[in-house]
């Protein structure tokens, strides 16, 4: 009976032992604050509860980075982070910031669109935690994090997710997704919330042009796409037949059944043009090896390859050319600047002359090279996410 008693403590101490450090991941994880720094174009950094107070001091609440050029012209909002564990989105937002010029017009990112779900890692899928992105004065951290706001900020889930207002049924998870959660409530679940308030940020600033930046899988049939709301249609169409001078993208029309969606209901709740940008994510599908922070970086995998060579992918696949995150930041910038480059054509009395770097910038330099050392710039431009 004693020595029973001794392997059930000494097998209770190693749990607690191995609960513990785990447990630190989860709170490094959970607390970790991104250094964010703004180009010269900054004019103000808002709180997204600014448009939905219930938010304030919850893990919804999120920054927003207002450029304004103080010339008139059209406000075009990036989003950024909507599903953390695609972290080319919230990279590129970042580099978007970081060296941002703008002539007229005003642009408002948010770099981190989810922040509840930027702090809790993929569960099962053994995700790295972070994403360290190397430059010329040492490396710059992001967290990767879930797809869907924390359990910790809003549980239960449901057997099945009804979305408001369309009574649509969707996957249960879904009811802490915020791309399926648009147009949102203002008393709902934190995620319905989250997306009311940028609704509200849309409809109050009068936001004529919105870019959502997402990666997807190269087994999904909507990868390296424009996905746009019916009112954006010629516009995407334009920008993807521009864009093929740098790199080849494809434009989907939003399915006006489908709800939940950003292309689908920041068109229909506002006057904004509404684009989701999807460009390839080489680790997010079943069929790939080890999920590494290397393959976040470079894109290799001898799984995805074999895909590829048996016709199974929706885009382009080379294993010596690999959707790296120089690939996957450059193509969503440049998807950017040529929807913000046909707005202007369509409307040239209302331009937003905004300017950052582009695809083959990226490709030739690299990521790194975009991102500023914190502790060379003026410290009225860092800021913590």
């Amino acid at each position: 009976m004693k020595g029973a008693t001794l392997r059930k403590v000494v097998f209770l101490l190693v749990f607690l032992v191995l609960a513990g450090f785990a447990a630190r991941e989860f709170l490094e994880l959970r607390h970790f604050k991104e250094t964010v720094i703004v180009s010269e174009a900054f004019t103000e950094r808002r709180m997204l509860s600014d448009w939905l107070p219930n938010l304030k001091n919850t893990w919804g609440d999120t920054p927003v980075y207002f450029f304004d050029s103080g010339v008139p012209g059209a406000t075009t909002l990036i989003i950024g982070g909507d599903h953390p564990y695609e972290p080319a989105g919230t990279i590129a937002a970042y580099v978007l910031m970081e060296n941002l010029q703008i002539t007229s017009g005003r642009v408002i990112v948010v770099p981190r669109s989810d922040m509840s779900a930027s702090t809790q890692g993929i569960v099962g899928n053994g995700y790295p935690q972070f994403l360290h992105i190397p430059t010329s004065w040492g490396q710059q951290v992001y967290r990767i994090g879930d797809r869907e706001t924390a359990p910790l900020d809003q549980w239960p889930d449901p057997f099945t997710y009804v979305h408001y207002p369309s009574g649509q049924n969707l996957a249960y998870q879904d009811i802490r997704n915020l791309n399926r959660a648009y147009p949102g409530r203002p008393n709902g679940t934190l995620t319905e919330r989250m997306g009311y308030a940028i609704m509200e940020l849309i409809r109050n600033e009068k936001v004529d042009l919105t870019i959502d930046f997402h990666e997807a899988s190269l087994m999904y049939p909507v990868v390296d796409t424009y996905v746009a709301h019916q009112r954006a249609e010629e516009l995407s169409f334009l920008a993807a037949m521009f864009s093929q001078a740098e790199m080849p993208m494809k434009t989907e029309v939003s399915p006006k059944n489908l709800h939940g969606l950003a292309h689908r209901e920041l068109g229909d709740f506002s006057d904004t043009l509404a684009v989701l940008v999807e460009t390839a994510e080489p680790f997010i599908d079943r069929v790939v090896g080890r999920v590494t922070e290397q393959l976040m970086i470079d894109g290799k995998d001898e799984f995805l390859q074999r895909a590829a060579d048996k016709g199974l992918l929706y885009t382009s696949y080379d294993i010596n050319n690999a959707q790296t995150i120089d690939n996957r930041v450059g193509r969503l910038l440049t998807s950017a600047y040529q929807l913000i480059n046909v707005y202007n054509m369509m409307h040239p009395e209302t331009p937003c002359g905004a300017m950052f770097p582009l695809y083959t910038d990226v490709m030739t330099n690299g990521t790194g090279y975009y991102l500023q050392n914190p502790a060379e710039v003026d410290p009225s431009r860092v800021f913590e996410n």
